[in-house]
């Protein structure tokens, strides 16, 4: 059954695989005319990976109202149609960030595309290696994924108000935490325990990943067609 579902998600190569490297490459492309109109010596930086980013999190959050109904409409188990999602999830970013950090190294190699270009490198992670990049694009895809998939699956399970409810209590904590944090001067002691380099940034996206996949399970085994 979980077959079923990896197969079921496949069907949509265009929303799978070709509109994000579409955007991808119809930036590639604006910012490459952009930059052959600059003068000699300047460089331009843009988004790439924010577009793709952005893209995928949109992906996860639409998948659920896509395919959920049908899948159980097909007798599919939820806990089938999860571990298939989640599966095919994996398979599509493991694609996306590999040719994400193939074309970082081309484009370092290159000086830009040969016009000082810069789209894919994150700029601050020149000292990783391509295995390095990889990993690091792979978790960044996979936490904005499996994001939007948590999202989706707490409105599948509760409805509307639940959006309404979750990201209300989300702007009151965040806003009376700023305000605790601000006011009593423990923003350097949390960011020292928290980051004690740029790279646990990253890091610290892989057990947010596991709550996002936990919390969706739990509601997708419950939730109403």
């Amino acid at each position: 059954m979980m077959n079923q579902v990896v197969k079921l998600h496949m069907r949509n190569k265009m929303a799978s695989w070709a509109i994000p490297w579409i955007i991808i490459g119809a930036n590639f492309f604006i910012n490459l005319i952009i930059a052959l109109s600059l003068e000699i010596g300047e460089s331009i930086n843009t988004g790439a990976i924010a577009s793709i980013c952005i893209y995928t999190f949109v992906a996860g959050t639409i998948t659920i109202k896509e395919t959920f109904p049908f899948a159980l409409g097909l007798s599919i188990r939820r806990k089938d149609y999860f571990f298939g999602t989640a599966v095919t999830a994996i398979i599509v970013n493991v694609s996306s960030a590999l040719a994400l950090a193939i074309l970082s190294v081309i484009e370092e190699a290159t000086n830009g595309w040969w016009v000082r270009l810069h789209l894919f490198k994150i700029q601050f992670l020149n000292d990783l290696s391509l295995l390095g990049t990889w990993g690091i694009y792979l978790i960044i895809l996979l936490h904005m994924y499996f994001l939007g998939f948590a999202i989706s699956s707490l409105h599948r399970r509760f409805g509307s108000a639940s959006m309404y409810i979750f990201f209300t209590s989300l702007l009151l904590i965040g806003t009376i935490g700023f305000y605790i944090f601000t006011h009593f001067g423990l923003w350097g002691g949390l960011l020292d325990w928290i980051i004690h380099s740029y790279m646990d940034i990253f890091w610290w996206m892989v057990p947010l990943v596991v709550v996002y996949l936990v919390a969706a399970y739990g509601l997708l085994r419950r939730a109403t067609v």
